[in-house]
């Protein structure tokens, strides 16, 4: 090599580390709101027929990506969480709400999580509001619980958060107290009333709760702590970029709304809750945007899952459809029961008021935001990135650019390639004991509402994705 070309390569490599030294110093704070149980068809943005009024969610899509085909990880509220959190899916694993009576920590000690892996990457992990992921727990008779007098293990704090505060299951879940940090702020000494629909019928019973709790300020007071981190970050001279997780408590049952938002909705409970989350999403977004901010911040908005059950019911009666012009509802296989919301918002780097029709799952953050802290490609292994994460950071900032996404696999059942779906909603059923008699094929280009099964029509197709399908169920290492 000549001393000219030596000296040539050192200058590039000086640029090259330049380069990445400033993308690293330039990594962005990163806010991901988690609504509960919030419904494909239940704000404007996704559903220009929605009859919830929901400006700030409206606004948030107007300044940001808004993705049309994003899915969570599951149909219900603890599996979907651990893929989110994992880059996992929980139908590798088996995971599923059921797991939570085991006692042990969904999250097992040696599987990294959003958090962990970000917090590698010099971020200050944050947590506020509902985990529903399991906790190391005491068995008393036949049941497991909390033992308050000791620290509480296996929770956010042992997941990769430096620091949470919120509930530990939803708001119709037993004990309702708060906990910061390993601790609760109060034990549950005392007990409260909690309603529930259970389809045509009301069910009321009695929950354990710390003294004082309120189900209708359990919002407020997560959003107010959210608000406040945010101030608090700002006023001090940051080392590191922050990850804040904000997994709020509503919509999903019981829906009791504040006095603020009690009627307005002029659609009951269900539609006055909706527009108490839009609000909650507002103040976060004015917060990153007062406090200056929002220019350095990764905001995403998502849901957990479809609508209630409950919620679907009612609000179909009225009118209004919360999972928009998509088949079915929480718990479900069908696309209303996974395809959720999903706004991403980086002023400057992602485009604003745009829309991209990509395919996505919760578990493919894992690998977008591994392939954007550490400035380069998101390589699966299981060092690094887990199986089911594919990286769509290309999307974020180039919405038209085509993305591949491979099989995305359901655990109700159901496969997805492409534009092809089959599916069998049978949530009880193992997936090696389903049979391909029993599924059905819908072309979600030509029919997003599921409703005309063309399995006959598409033979080799069938055979092809039940064929993965199967492969699948068969490569499954299931947690007990």
């Amino acid at each position: 090599m000549t001393t000219h070309q030596f000296a040539k390569m050192s200058f590039l490599l000086i640029i090259f580390c330049f380069a990445t030294n400033v993308s690293v110093a330039e990594r962005p704070n990163i806010v991901l709101i988690l609504a509960d149980d919030l419904g494909f068809g239940d704000c404007t943005a996704f559903n220009p027929q929605s009859k919830i009024k929901t400006p700030h969610i409206d606004a948030l899509a107007n300044e940001g990506l808004r993705f049309t085909d994003a899915h969570s990880a599951a149909g219900t509220c603890t599996p979907s969480r651990y893929g989110l959190l994992t880059g996992i899916n929980p139908a590798r694993t088996g995971v599923a709400n059921t797991l939570l009576t085991t006692g042990t920590p969904i999250i097992s000690e040696d599987e990294k999580t959003l958090a962990s892996m970000l917090q590698s990457h010099g971020y200050n992990t944050r947590m506020i509001g509902k985990w529903h992921l399991g906790f190391e727990k005491e068995k008393l008779g036949r049941r497991f619980a909390f033992d308050f007098s000791k620290p509480v293990r296996g929770g956010p704090l042992d997941r990769g958060f430096e620091s949470w505060f919120g509930i530990h299951g939803s708001t119709a879940s037993q004990p309702l107290c708060y906990f910061n940090g390993r601790h609760v702020i109060k034990k549950p000494t005392s007990s409260i009333t909690v309603t529930k629909q259970r389809g045509d019928k009301t069910s009321t019973f009695q929950l354990p709760a710390a003294p004082g709790f309120s189900l209708s300020e359990t919002s407020p007071i997560c959003c107010r702590k959210a608000v406040q981190l945010i101030h608090d970050y700002a006023a001090q001279p940051q080392q590191k970029p922050l990850f804040l997780y904000y997994a709020s408590p509503i919509p999903h049952e019981p829906w009791v709304p504040t006095k603020q938002f009690h009627g307005k909705s002029g659609l009951g409970p269900y539609g006055d809750f909706v527009m108490q989350l839009d609000d909650v999403v507002g103040q976060i977004n004015k917060a990153l945007q007062e406090t200056g901010l929002a220019p350095n911040t990764l905001l995403i908005f998502t849901s957990d899952n479809g609508p209630g059950p409950g919620a679907w019911r009612q609000m179909g009666e009225q009118g209004h459809a919360s999972s928009g012009i998509l088949r079915g509802h929480k718990a479900n296989c069908w696309e209303g029961g996974h395809r959720v919301p999903f706004i991403a918002k980086w002023p400057g780097r992602i485009p604003a008021a745009s829309q991209t029709s990509a395919i996505i799952n919760f578990t493919d953050l894992f690998a977008t935001l591994s392939e954007l802290v550490s400035n380069s490609p998101a390589r699966v292994s299981s060092e690094t990135i887990p199986l089911d994460s594919i990286s769509f950071l290309n999307v974020l900032f180039n919405p038209s650019t085509k993305h591949s996404r491979p099989s995305m696999v359901h655990r109700g059942h159901a496969i997805r390639e492409g534009n092809w779906k089959l599916a069998r909603n049978a949530r009880q059923t193992d997936a090696a004991e389903v049979t391909q008699e029993k599924f059905e094929l819908y072309n979600l280009a030509k029919d997003p509402g599921e409703k005309e099964n063309v399995a006959n029509e598409h033979p080799q197709i069938t055979g092809r994705l039940f064929s993965q399908f199967s492969t699948f169920a068969e490569n499954r290492k299931l947690k007990k």
